[in-house]
């Protein structure tokens, strides 16, 4: 290529080379172009937005052409100046306010002050001259305008003003005179301050403009700093309700202020939050949960370990310890589950913690969280011989003495030795498992055998039936160097021999013990128990007095020694003496003394010995019955047996005052207790508390008591849910089945009955004969007596004798439906039987007879009744007193209730006074119900009128258009205190319709219904003058009749209930001679009646 060629190849190159870097320059300047002009646009914008922001008062106004111009000064703050302002920091954190006040004095007329240090001025006027706070500071800032036009300055001063002693006050007065413009700060530090000062006026105005979850916070905060609870919580609420976050520490300060007024407080806060998750401080969920502990509140500690274990922070070691403690506490399963969380969050638990909660394992017999407290130490290497000696007493509590022995080889496995009082123990425990040869061993094993260690082997001896090695033992004792015998070691071998039988032994030994002059007191009781235990109450009568001959004092144990075998034996008469004499020598009544006194309660069949037993718990003031649980149990079951009422709901109230843990067999009775005084309620609290709270599963008594509750509170498909409920845990039985038939057939639902009995022997159970008879009950209530005598007969194929009960079911049925003549033929097949007729079902007849007029029939069975010496019951009195009044002989229903009054009959109550009181209005005789009326407010207290005997008064005067007098019975049924129930709507609403047809409206109607209203009882929404309308009463229902016993409730029918309510007079006394018939003319009687009709 030419030369020529290549320079016109370079230039052309050049060009376009050129003609590039000329491109690239143009593209460069007009980016440079846009850049600019797209940041003048947004200076301009931001400049715009300045000024709007100036124009809305959101910025302070400045003079932007001062602030550029070159003669605007820089103000420079002397030195001398500078050193005094920094002196006011160091004076004011050593609290020297004087010198902090004098600087203000001498500075604050000489410029502004930086805000920090305005602020230690402002804080120190506050502290020592709040009078000047306020004028100074605002004549301050008016005089430096300049300096403090931000609001954040006059925030700052504020929020010093409102922690003074005037926050409200003096706050508002300084935002009024600044100059600068409030904001939304500003409202929110001014409503901490009108909170704090208890304004709830002002609080709730300034929220209703504007409610930030800042100024809900702060009006929370200061309504607390008040000690104002209830609006605190409201503002707290509201936040809550809006979805505003609170700040933790403001809600542990609500929990403070509601802790310091008590834990219904800390409950209502709770209750407020609904649920819903909010952050509470980890030292303040401990110190409420610690409190918990203090008191035993598991239901609060509940709460709030649920809302505690919703925060992360909160898992920690000071909430768990309170926890674990109150768990262990109280038992349940709940302390494994915390003990398994506590370790999953990474916590530790000391050994000092697990000893502690191992010793209330033990208080509550919760071995599972025992053995897993062990378990986690022994994972961690950190057993020892006192973790081993506490799982021990464990076990031991809970009656493990088994598993308390197998500790000694684990104990030796880990490498520890026994000390002495721990081989005391395990041969204890040895002993009362029965493992004589581990007794042996562990008693060789220790180094020194004390007197105790030999007393447990001859125990053990015992338990074994080897006497004879008892006695070796003893004789052992006696030739020992070591151990000086004494009094106990040889009584002890003496009840070894009297529970072995062999008593003539321990006479001898007491003979020997005499010899030496150191037999006691135990000595003799010991002896006397073995001749009680065989029921030679002569000989145990004769070791007494020779105690007394011994110049040794009976005490409560050598007289319930006595009494217990004469009550066993069923001599009440002896046994009575004794107890004369216990009292005449002044021996206290103690727990064993009341327990046996219950058992005689209980098995008496004379009333009088019956309540003279039970009267034996009035004297033993100093027998706190709830204590023991043994003797609690005994005098529930005696005062259910009895139906005492009276001493059934005081004996409750101090069970429900004391801190006594029930066991589960104790539930049981509780419930049963509850149910007869008609309290659900209480009932359904127990049954929640025993398997929510303590997590106890119910024994089938216990689960049998709460059906039969729900059963009697007529909720029976409730019962089948429960039964249903726990049929998988607790396994059913013919009891449970037998309850719910009962219960179907209280309701008249025979074919759910059939249901039930169909379902027992699906499960391959056994008909008994409650099932059976519950059963022929639910069929003869609803009239299917064809059905009834199926299962009769079926029952008895089944080998299930029927007994009263049984007949007097089919008897109700057949007098239900007026056969009198098959009810008496069922009557007379009971008797061939020679099955012994009770009061049930002589009430029953006797009902029916008086129903359909057969009264030469009733007539007969009363006289039967004599002849039978069937104690007559207050059923009876009703129906006697019905039947003379049917018949016409006013005057003998009163006759009967007169004598009976007269002798003090406990078969009289306030229902046989409705039952007289209607005799009276049915026979037109008025004038003799209210002489009768006033008659009955003398009988004894358990019979005098009650809200249904005031009612029946009322309602029997207004029908006969009386009704200035029965206005005056419902002004003294008013103030009657001892009313249970409100008089009935009924009777109400007659005797307002007969004061306004006589005219009485406004003379005597408005008075009573305000007198009712103010007893709380309802008033009839009658058309008055002023419209006299009442509320709901607050009544309590009545209790049943304490004589009805639950044989009567199982066979009565409802129908029959309503009018069986009275009784005859005691079967120590006369029959009434109106009653009176001749056996044999009661067939007769009968038979006259089935020709009649």
């Amino acid at each position: 290529m030419s030369v020529s060629a290549m320079s016109q190849m370079t230039f052309d190159g050049a060009d376009v080379v050129s003609t590039k870097h000329i491109q690239d320059e143009a593209q460069l300047g007009e980016t440079v172009f846009d850049a600019v002009t797209s940041e003048l646009t947004w200076l301009f914008v931001g400049f715009l937005a300045i000024q709007f922001l100036i124009y809305l008062g959101v910025l302070p106004k400045m003079n932007l052409f001062s602030v550029l111009s070159p003669a605007a000064k820089v103000k420079v703050i002397p030195d001398k100046r500078k050193a005094a302002l920094k002196a006011v920091s160091a004076a004011a954190s050593s609290g020297q306010t004087k010198d902090v006040l004098e600087v203000w004095n001498s500075e604050r007329s000489r410029g502004a002050f930086p805000l920090d240090v305005l602020k230690e001025f402002a804080q120190a006027l506050a502290a020592s001259a709040p009078e000047r706070l306020v004028s100074e500071l605002t004549e301050h800032l008016a005089s430096q305008a300049g300096a403090y036009q931000q609001p954040m300055a006059m925030n700052a001063l504020v929020e010093v003003v409102s922690q003074s002693a005037r926050p409200a006050e003096l706050a508002e007065s300084l935002v009024a005179t600044a100059k600068a413009q409030p904001n939304s700060r500003t409202r929110e530090i001014l409503i901490e301050a009108f909170a704090a000062a208890g304004n709830e006026a002002r609080v709730l105005a300034e929220l209703k403009e504007e409610a930030t979850a800042r100024g809900l916070a702060l009006a929370t905060r200061g309504f607390l700093k008040s000690g104002k609870l209830d609006p605190a919580l409201a503002t707290f609420v509201t936040a809550l309700d809006r979805d505003m976050a609170i700040p933790p520490r403001v809600v542990g300060d609500l929990f403070k202020v509601a802790h310091a007024k008590g834990p219904q407080m800390v409950q209502r806060v709770l209750e407020k939050l609904g649920g819903r998750e909010v952050e509470v401080p980890t030292e303040c969920l401990a110190a409420l949960l610690h409190d918990c502990l203090k008191r035993d509140d598991v239901s609060l500690a509940r709460q709030l370990e649920a809302l505690a274990l919703k925060q992360e922070s909160a898992k920690h070691y000071s909430v768990f310890e309170p926890l674990l403690k109150l768990h262990a506490k109280v038992g349940g399963t709940r302390a494994v589950e915390l003990f398994e969380e506590m370790q999953g969050a990474g916590l530790f638990a000391s050994e000092g913690l697990c000893g502690n909660l191992l010793a209330k394992c033990g208080e509550t017999q919760n071995l599972k969280f025992a053995e897993a407290i062990v378990e986690y130490l022994r994972g961690r290497k950190m057993l020892s011989l006192s973790i081993f000696k506490t799982l021990m007493k464990v076990y031991a509590t809970c009656g493990r003495y088994g598993e308390a022995c197998d500790l000694y080889e684990r104990v030796l496995a880990e490498g520890f030795e026994p000390d002495q009082v721990m081989y005391g123990c395990l041969v204890k425990f040895a002993v009362k498992c029965n493992r004589y040869d581990l007794s042996q061993l562990l008693f060789r094993k220790c180094k020194s055998g004390d007197i105790q260690n030999y007393m447990w082997l001859i125990r053990a001896a015992g338990q074994d039936g080897n006497v004879d090695r008892a006695l070796e033992l003893l004789r052992e004792v006696e030739a020992s160097q070591q151990v000086v015998p004494d009094v106990a070691i040889y009584n002890a071998t003496m009840d070894v021999c009297v529970t072995n039988g062999r008593v003539e032994d321990a006479r001898k030994l007491l003979e020997e013990i005499s010899r030496k002059g150191a037999a006691n007191l135990i000595t003799y009781n010991t002896i006397m128990k073995g001749y009680c235990s065989k029921g030679d109450c002569g000989r145990a009568r004769n070791v007494f007095r020779e105690m007394e001959a011994a110049s040794l004092k009976p005490d409560s144990a050598s007289f319930n020694c006595l009494l217990g075998a004469m009550v066993s034996a069923g001599n009440f008469a002896d046994a009575w003496k004794l107890f004369d004499e216990m009292s005449r020598k002044g021996v206290a009544i103690d727990h064993y003394t009341v327990s046996i006194m219950m058992k005689v309660a209980k098995r008496a069949r004379n009333p009088k010995d019956a309540q003279r037993a039970l009267a034996v718990l009035d004297q033993a003031r100093g027998v706190r019955v709830c204590e023991d649980d043994v003797l609690f149990n005994t005098v529930l079951d005696a005062l259910i047996s009895r139906h005492d009422m009276a001493r059934l709901t005081k004996v409750l109230d101090e069970f429900s005052a004391s801190s006594v843990k029930p066991s589960v067999h104790t539930y049981g009775l509780l419930i049963k207790a509850y149910s007869m005084l008609k309290k659900p309620t209480r009932c359904w609290d127990l049954w929640r508390e025993m398997v929510e709270t303590r997590s106890i599963i119910p024994n089938t008594i216990t689960l049998s008591c709460m059906l039969d509750a729900i059963v009697c509170s007529r909720q029976v498909d409730r019962a089948v849910s429960l039964f249903e409920e726990f049929k998988g845990r607790v396994p059913p039985n013919t009891v449970m089945y037998a309850t719910l038939i009962k219960g179907f057939a209280s309701a008249g639902e025979a074919d759910r009955a059939m249901e039930m009995y169909h379902q027992l022997c699906a499960d391959g159970l056994q008909m008994n004969l409650v099932a059976f008879t519950s059963l022929i009950d639910a069929h003869a209530r609803v009239g299917r007596m064809k059905e009834a005598r199926e299962l009769l007969k079926r029952m008895e194929e089944d080998g299930c004798e029927p007994n009263v009960i049984t007949f007097s079911a089919i008897v109700k049925g057949y007098c239900m439906e007026g056969n009198l003549d098959e009810a008496f033929a069922v009557f007379e097949a009971m008797l061939t039987r020679g099955l012994t007729a009770d009061t049930v079902i002589f009430n029953t007849l006797l009902d029916g007879c008086v129903r359909h007029s057969g009264f030469q029939l009733a007539d007969a069975l009363l006289a039967k009744m004599e002849e039978y010496s069937v104690e007559p019951s207050n059923f009876t009195m009703s129906i006697i007193v019905k039947m003379w009044g049917k018949r016409r002989q006013l005057d003998k229903a009163l006759e009967v209730v007169r004598r009976n009054a007269k002798d003090g009959c406990r078969s009289l109550d306030s229902q046989v006074g409705c039952c007289l009181l209607s005799a009276c209005f049915l026979n037109q005789a008025p004038d003799r119900a209210l002489e009768a009326f006033a008659e009955m407010k003398r009988w004894a207290a358990h019979a005098k009128p009650d809200a249904s005997t005031y009612s029946t008064l009322i309602t029997g005067l207004a029908r006969k258009e009386l009704a200035r007098q029965a206005a005056e019975v419902a002004f003294e049924a008013c103030e009657a205190g001892a009313l249970q129930q409100p008089l009935g709507d009924e009777s109400l609403q007659l005797l307002f319709r007969a004061l306004q047809r006589q005219g009485l409206a406004e003379e005597l109607g408005e008075p009573l219904a305000a007198k009712l209203r103010a007893a709380g009882m309802h008033v009839p929404g009658l058309s008055m003058r002023d419209g006299p309308h009442g509320g709901e009463s607050h009544y309590r229902r009545a209790p049943a009749p304490a004589e009805a016993t639950s044989a009567e409730k199982a066979v009565l029918s409802a129908a029959a209930a309503g009018s069986l309510t009275g009784g005859l007079r005691s079967s120590n006394g006369a029959a009434p001679r109106t009653c009176k018939a001749e056996p044999q003319d009661w067939m007769a009687a009968r038979r006259a009646l089935g020709a009649q009709r």
